[in-house]
């Protein structure tokens, strides 16, 4: 659906955008069809946010390209961000280092980069892709003491 994103179509489009762990899901719709999907993965752990309790990514992230240019990922994002915080979840991201809209999204909202390193996931040709790793707006510093 959207460019570059997933770098390989899934087998099972429906599991890919209902991962093991979701919370919840949102799409975006326009016109009558699917533009944009978001959902909240929980119970995760990550080296970047260490000591973080109650830690959520945000994944399969996502906007049409002919639906680009109408606020849908921010609004995708904001759901999401908003479902977090009423869930007392400290939300972050990745997104891969060569995503400049995307990246120009995050840090315009006011996401804080916390790390850069290889995703994960292998590409079709078997690399770890370099990505980033952002912490959303007002997220708990797991440094801080509660």
């Amino acid at each position: 659906m959207a460019d570059r994103y997933p770098l390989s179509w899934p087998a099972d489009p429906v599991r890919w955008l209902s991962p093991a762990g979701c919370l919840t899901a949102w799409v975006a719709e326009s016109g009558g069809a699917v533009a944009g999907h978001v959902c909240v993965v929980g119970g995760v752990s990550d080296p970047a946010v260490a000591g973080a309790r109650d830690l959520a990514t945000v994944s399969r992230l996502f906007v049409a390209p002919t639906a680009r240019g109408r606020n849908l990922g921010e609004s995708l994002l904001a759901t999401a961000t908003a479902y977090a915080a009423d869930q007392s979840l400290q939300l972050m991201l990745d997104v891969v280092d060569y995503g400049g809209p995307a990246v120009a999204l995050y840090e315009r909202l006011g996401w804080r980069l916390i790390d850069r390193r290889p995703a994960n996931w292998t590409a079709p040709d078997g690399t770890r892709l370099p990505v980033r790793v952002y912490l959303a707006p007002n997220g708990r510093d797991a440094s801080a003491p509660d």
